[in-house]
């Protein structure tokens, strides 16, 4: 990687040469537009993260980022260009050279740079070096996951603090159809990691894995075992879970096999807990083992 990217920067050297050599021949000023378009040609093509191909993905800070980028070039380049011209006119030379070849020298930054560095996979590397670093300082700590689904994307984006009830609603919506089980699975793990927290979109999981109404989606296997996880060691969002989830599975104990098992919820029980919760922890427990069948129980003993 380290080689990589001195090797950049000697493909890079040509981009710069271009504009000094064009001012040590005497080019006239009307040449630096030619040379600032080459330096932005340059950066289209060498960070496509800045310089998306797609329009629908260009906003007001991409234009704002991407135009002082060109600024900057622009500006190095007339001061290249500036220092050209006065090394030609204090050393009185002159050298006769073509003007297109200034002009090729700058180009060919452009697919020497290409050559030896990919933009796209360097992107990678430096975000799973960042991942790395970040798992050094903070052990246990893991990033949010990404999803191509805009469906989830637009949950993931909701406030904090959004109104669960409409959140659960819009899960509603979202968990239609073939994909509803990947979208779930998706949720799910964002969600698994506690920053942000997004209390608001937990809530309205809870709310919608627990609504007695909800019978199109019954189909969607491990959606109470899904809330019950994204619910974590927070009492409130417990609390929510088990008071909800006993009388649905009385309602429907066909929905076992989609709850956490007994033994899951039980390891949830603490004495440091509040009494109602722990009481409605018991009562999940005691419900999940009513309706598991004698010869789905663990053995006696372990």
């Amino acid at each position: 990687m380290l080689t990589k990217a001195r090797l950049l920067m000697v493909a890079t050297l040509p981009l710069y040469l271009g504009p000094l050599l064009a001012g040590l021949t005497g080019m006239g000023w009307s040449a630096v537009p030619v040379f600032v378009a080459v330096s932005a040609l340059w950066l289209v093509v060498m960070r496509p993260a800045t310089w998306p191909r797609d329009p629908a993905l260009w906003s007001g800070e991409k234009a704002v980022a991407a135009a002082a980028q060109v600024a900057v070039n622009a500006v190095i380049v007339v001061v290249l260009f500036a220092v050209g011209r006065g090394l030609g006119g204090v050393a009185g030379f002159v050298p006769h050279i073509p003007p297109f070849v200034p002009v090729a020298v700058s180009f060919l930054a452009v697919p020497l740079s290409r050559l030896v560095w990919d933009p796209v996979k360097a992107d990678a590397m430096d975000r799973f070096l960042d991942d790395a670093i970040l798992q050094i300082d903070k052990p246990g700590h893991r990033p949010p996951p990404t999803t191509e689904d805009p469906m989830v994307n637009t949950l993931l984006d909701l406030p904090g603090d959004c109104d669960p009830v409409l959140t659960a609603d819009a899960i509603s919506a979202a968990l239609q159809g073939p994909q509803a089980s990947l979208r779930l699975s998706a949720l799910a793990e964002a969600l698994d990691v506690l920053h942000p927290p997004r209390r608001g979109l937990r809530e309205g999981l809870i709310l919608w894995a627990t609504d007695t109404g909800r019978s199109a989606e019954r189909s969607i296997l491990h959606a109470q075992a899904t809330a019950f996880a994204v619910a974590g060691s927070d009492p409130h969002l417990l609390h929510l879970f088990t008071t909800r989830a006993v009388p649905l599975l009385r309602a429907a104990p066909g929905l076992r096999h989609s709850f956490p098992d007994a033994a899951s919820v039980a390891a949830t029980i603490d004495d440091a807990l509040p009494t109602t919760l722990r009481e409605g922890l018991q009562d999940l427990v005691a419900a999940l083992e009513k309706f598991t069948p004698p010869e789905e129980r663990p053995p006696a003993g372990s």
